[in-house]
């Protein structure tokens, strides 16, 4: 069973109980197993986000929604699981910049890093405003997430996966500030992202 799909019910069990959580894991299993069927000419570059995140998360959506649960809940329990999954992996972050002293670059790494990762093969859309030598700043004014969950109906769902970048930039270190305001999930005409250093 996908991650998360399994980990995003194992929170849900906590209201539901285990019967219904097991049987919302059971359909959203099998509705991810078919949406990869239905997208198999899905990019090298796509699948990075579809296969690890979006599929499994609009398939435990719709279970959750077909077993009736609300939409608020629903997208709650999804945010949930990317929340708790960050709280487990930012600490380790933050051990490594301390350790290694390396606050200053952080900047510069993010953007490539997102650039590579995020990347305009995986339908990524980019606008680069101007910066200085201490900030990562660049706008996403096309995102696959938004796009694919908008096939399939379900927008509401993609501000779960935006809300995890701030569980995961906005406390790194002390000097390294997170400046994104706006995401397309939330409504925004782009994600404004912002990594800046101050000293």
């Amino acid at each position: 069973m996908h991650s998360l799909i399994k980990g995003t019910c194992a929170i849900a069990q906590e209201e539901l109980g285990r019967g219904q959580a097991d049987r919302i894991a059971q359909k959203a299993q099998k509705r991810y197993e078919e949406l990869l069927e239905e997208n198999r000419s899905d990019s090298k570059a796509l699948r990075a986000h579809t296969y690890k995140r979006i599929y499994p998360g609009i398939a435990v959506y719709e279970a959750m929604r077909q077993e009736g649960i609300p939409e608020e809940e629903a997208v709650w329990y999804i945010r949930e699981y990317f929340q708790r999954y960050c709280a487990r992996v930012v600490p380790h972050m933050q051990r490594i910049i301390r350790y290694t002293g390396c606050a200053k670059k952080i900047s510069a790494l993010f953007l490539k890093i997102s650039v590579s990762s995020f990347s305009p093969e995986a339908g990524f859309g980019y606008e680069f405003p101007g910066t200085n030598g201490n900030e990562a700043r660049f706008n996403i004014v096309k995102c696959p997430y938004y796009e694919t969950c908008r096939k399939y109906g379900c927008t509401e769902i993609v501000k779960a996966f935006c809300d995890s970048d701030d569980a995961s930039y906005g406390n790194m270190h002390p000097k390294l500030v997170w400046g994104c305001t706006k995401t397309i999930g939330h409504g925004g005409d782009c994600c404004n992202f912002l990594l800046q250093y101050k000293e």
